[in-house]
């Protein structure tokens, strides 16, 4: 493994895999760029830097096994085990937490996560004669051009329809489709959000201390976040609900030439999208 302490680049784009790059398993010729980043995104949402006893882990619980797969064979390291009600992917040893530390250095969005990898790095950097320096937050990020967004998607977003009533239409209500974030402590990335879709709400979630939650019901915002996602796709089951999400934004725009009460597949969308909050 080619040991190095920081870049040798200047960073000129928002997520920098050099050193990864250098140090990747020896049965994998190149890297998967939007993988990586896709990646990053989807570890702030749901993993985990654990240290037990000056000893590193990093775990990701899942209750869709497949992903987990799909994280280890483009990694090409780390273990995945099932459970009873949920599956684990972990990493433990020193050389493959050393690679992660590679993929997630200067590259990480937000301030938990950051804070626990510092924790994670200096922990490390204690028990191991050849440091690597922290290389700081990233703070180049935008959600353009990279798949951060849809693997924090994966990790904590919704795609959710709620019924209104409305006597006026055929069917006695309206649909209003949501674009649905939780997320703790962090409310600025949801202000970054809300300037990339034009549009959204934020508010706080009572039930928990520093919960904030970022809802958009607009068709355009909606279009947006469409047309980011056929770019930069989704990998979990969340795709399904974001392809029937897609499909009905379609007939809402054309609802005059469409009209839903002879429609089967949209109803049994509308069914299946309601209340489809994690």
């Amino acid at each position: 493994m080619n040991k190095m302490g920081s870049s040798e680049t200047i960073r000129k784009t928002t997520f920098n895999f050099y050193d990864y790059k250098k140090n990747i398993v020896s049965h994998k010729k190149t890297i998967n760029k939007h993988f990586l980043e896709w990646f990053i995104g989807f570890s702030e949402g749901d993993g985990s830097f654990i240290v037990s006893n000056n000893r590193l882990f990093f775990i990701i619980n899942q209750k869709e096994e497949k992903i987990l797969h799909i994280i280890r064979s483009n990694l090409g390291f780390g273990k995945v085990s099932k459970y009873k009600t949920y599956s684990r992917f972990i990493v433990a040893d020193k050389t493959n937490i050393d690679r992660l530390i590679y993929i997630f250095n200067g590259n990480l969005i937000l301030n938990k996560t950051n804070a626990h990898f510092m924790v994670w790095l200096n922990t490390r950097n204690n028990t191991c004669l050849f440091k690597i320096q922290y290389l700081n937050k990233n703070e180049f990020f935008d959600f353009k051009n990279n798949s951060w967004l849809s693997g924090f998607i994966d990790a904590q977003g919704c795609f959710n329809v709620i019924k209104i009533k409305d006597e006026k239409c055929s069917l006695k209500y309206r649909v209003r489709l949501r674009f649905i974030i939780d997320e703790k402590n962090e409310k600025w990335i949801f202000y970054k959000l809300k300037e990339f879709l034009n549009s959204g709400v934020i508010s706080t979630l009572k039930q928990t201390e520093n919960m904030f939650r970022f809802t958009s019901t607009s068709i355009k915002s909606h279009e947006k976040l469409v047309e980011y996602l056929n770019t930069f796709s989704l990998r979990t089951f969340k795709k399904i609900s974001f392809v029937r999400f897609t499909r009905l934004i379609y007939y809402i725009k054309n609802r005059k030439t469409l009209p839903w009460e002879k429609q089967s597949k949209v109803l049994k969308t509308i069914k299946n999208l309601i209340e489809n909050i994690k």
